[in-house]
């Protein structure tokens, strides 16, 4: 009887369990790595932690993604791996701080596919289907300095230091060595990297120097060029990147701290699998957990030694934090935070930054010279020509039609081109040059096109004026109405050039290796963030419209036959040219990737369009003024001054008075314009002299 009740309690066990357990989740598990996998070192140590996680859980699709190293990079690369025909992946564990922001969003995106994310982000909001983890390396660093204090006086650390890593790493191993002896002394050289070799390579020079007599050495690099260096010397080292550098290096190594992924991947792949994610899980990993481990000391640290570190290690297991403290200043102790961002600790022997030396290649020394000659060229005949024009000829109705102050408000646009072209092509360059060039580029080709365009359009609007009234007086368009009309023009571009000097960030850059120049050698050139290359899209689109506005009314203004208002014609012929130019331009930069040969585009356009056009504006008036004929196959008529007119008047009256004939009519003026014409507009004169007849 009792073993038909305990049967029939195992079979309904066995149907209760068969009906209520969870079906598996079909997971594809894939790894983001930054660098490579056969790396011998944390790359390495974290892709043998995925591997463990698919032995244990029998995972039948793991894939890993090697040298993932930006945030687009990563972006496009799990993407792919979602949305991809065939196998689509659900589960991506990252590895670096590089991926985290991509793949929380991608994690927002696909709220069906899992990640597990590298990276602390303490209260921050994230998908429900990311979870994170982060280690804690003060931990391990304190351990490591406690060794290094155990076994030498005088040992040497190389970090990246601040910005890419706080120098939290340093003061940790640098508790560590002043626990376990206060005489040991610490020396640290930052490289800006973790994984440079040449500048490695220099940092393991400067701590090789006899005079600090160092011994030891580790890093916080994810490579093994420091210590190796050391090795060649007959030195010793600490393995630090995860991996048990004793099984390559043997007892020269005389510990690493491994760092066994598995417990973490693991771990969140089991709430996946179980249907148990939940709440964002985050994992802590340290030495309480597992995560951080000891491999077999070497034979160099004697047994005494191996103890007393073995003691401090269950004491940090314990959930004492002695790295949080000062080693000097008993009782100094800071939070977490506090200490991530302190600076490096004044017991420690900072040996500074090292970089390798860089040298300045000036490989456009004759382009940028023929430019700033162009240039100062340019300015000079500008100022020669306002010279001439104010001095010599403001009383020519060439010059007084067009008007003193627009004349030297035009040359000053074509001034403020050439002095952008200067500083486009100067060696020396600082921030506030920078800024500078786009400034007088900008307001310079302001002035030069809008006060064209703006003349135009009120010479037109007068001259349709004057044909539907019939009216037959001409004057000059008053340069007050030009800057009333142009003012907000004006306003516009210092507007725009005003938030590309705030948000744009222009400043001079040494740029290594541009333009397939050496590693280590640099130009100096002008660089914004991307926030500014909107800004300026948006002043070249301005400047855009105001080109295109501009053909529209030189096509308008071909009617325009008045001589007072030839000068129409001349601003349609610059504008064309500016207009053509431009296209150009834009097909040439697109399909050049050089920034050498993008500044010489851009300064021998900026040079020909503003030269051509004060030539062409100026040139045709200086012709005039010389040769005041127009030569096109009619009647030559000659434009006559204001003195020329007078006296013509009086001996006209003269003429009239002996011939008994009536004196000039207030409309004689205006007839004798009309009668001038004629010539060149025969039908338009006739109907000009029909209307004043009939008054």
């Amino acid at each position: 009887m009792n073993i038909k009740i305990f049967l029939f309690l195992l079979l309904s066990a066995i149907l209760i369990n068969n009906v209520i357990s969870i079906p598996r989740v079909e997971l594809k598990l894939a790894l983001v790595l930054e660098g490579r996998v056969d790396d011998l070192g944390i790359n390495y140590i974290i892709n043998q932690g995925v591997a463990l996680t698919e032995a244990d859980l029998k995972l039948s699709d793991v894939k890993v993604l090697s040298s993932i190293d930006s945030h687009d990079l990563t972006y496009d690369t799990i993407q792919s791996n979602i949305d991809r025909d065939g196998v689509q992946y659900n589960f991506f564990i990252t590895s670096s701080k590089v991926h985290a922001d991509a793949a929380i969003e991608l994690a927002k995106k696909y709220s069906n596919v899992y990640f597990l994310v590298y990276g602390f982000f303490g209260n921050k909001e994230l998908p429900k289907n990311v979870a994170t983890y982060y280690d804690n390396p003060m931990s391990y660093f304190y351990m490591l300095g406690y060794i290094a204090g155990s076994f030498s006086e005088n040992v040497g650390l190389v970090v990246p230091g601040p910005p890419v890593e706080n120098y939290y790493t340093s003061n940790s191993f640098f508790a560590g060595i002043k626990a376990a002896n206060k005489n040991s002394k610490l020396h640290v050289v930052a490289t800006s990297s973790y994984d440079d070799d040449d500048t490695a390579n220099g940092a393991a020079q400067m701590l090789l120097n006899p005079d600090l007599n160092i011994n030891l050495v580790s890093t916080s690099q994810t490579n093994m060029l420091v210590p190796r260096l050391f090795f060649d010397k007959t030195l010793f080292a600490l393995g630090s990147n995860g991996f048990p550098h004793s099984i390559i290096y043997g007892n020269k190594v005389l510990q690493s701290i491994v760092r066994d992924y598995s417990i973490t991947f693991e771990h969140v792949t089991q709430l996946i699998l179980n249907d148990t994610f939940v709440n964002n899980p985050v994992f802590y990993c340290d030495f309480h957990n597992g995560f951080y481990k000891f491999e077999d000391f070497s034979f160099l640290i004697n047994k005494t030694q191996v103890d007393s570190i073995n003691k401090e290690l269950e004491s940090l297991k314990a959930g004492n934090t002695p790295y949080l403290c000062d080693p000097i200043e008993n009782g100094n102790c800071k939070t977490y935070d506090q200490a991530h961002e302190a600076d490096i600790h004044p017991g420690i022997n900072n040996l500074g930054y090292y970089a390798v030396p860089t040298v300045e290649v000036y490989s456009t020394k004759g382009i940028n010279s023929t430019f700033i000659s162009l240039s100062i060229i340019e300015i000079a005949l500008c100022l020669i020509i306002a010279l001439v024009v104010v001095i010599f000829f403001k009383d020519n109705l060439n010059i007084k039609y067009s008007t003193i102050p627009f004349c030297i408000l035009l040359l000053l646009g074509v001034c403020l081109i050439g002095a952008a072209v200067f500083l486009w092509n100067y060696r020396y360059k600082n921030d506030s040059l920078c800024d500078s060039r786009i400034w007088m580029a900008s307001i310079g080709y302001n002035l030069m096109i809008g006060l064209m365009i703006i003349k135009d359009t009120l010479i037109y609007l007068k001259f349709k004026k004057m044909v539907a009234t019939k009216d037959t007086k001409i004057s000059p368009v008053p340069i007050s109405q030009v800057l009333m009309y142009f003012a907000p023009l004006m306003i516009i571009d210092i507007i725009l050039l005003s938030i590309y000097s705030g948000i744009g960030e222009p400043a001079k850059l040494n740029d290594l290796g541009l333009d397939g120049i050496g590693k280590y050698e640099y130009t100096q050139n002008c660089v914004n963030n991307n926030k500014g290359n909107v800004v300026i899209y948006i002043i070249l689109i301005f400047h855009g419209l105001q080109l295109l506005y501009g053909c529209f009314i030189a096509w308008k203004t071909r009617v325009v036959d008045l001589e007072e208002f030839v000068e129409v014609h001349d601003f349609a012929t610059s504008i064309y040219l500016i207009s053509f130019c431009s296209f150009i331009i834009i097909a040439l930069m697109t399909g050049i990737s050089s920034t050498s040969n993008k500044n010489t585009i851009i300064s021998a356009a900026a040079i020909f369009t503003s030269f051509s056009c004060a030539l062409i504006v100026f040139g045709s008036k200086f012709w005039k003024i010389y040769k005041p004929v127009e030569d096109d196959g009619l009647p030559q008529i000659k434009l006559k001054s204001k003195k020329d007119m007078s006296n013509s008047k009086s001996s006209k009256s003269v003429s009239a008075s002996k011939s008994s004939a009536p004196a000039d009519s207030p409309n004689t003026s205006a007839l004798k314009s009309i009668n001038m014409q004629a010539f060149v507009n025969p039908i338009e004169s006739q109907s000009k002299a029909a209307a004043n007849n009939e008054e």
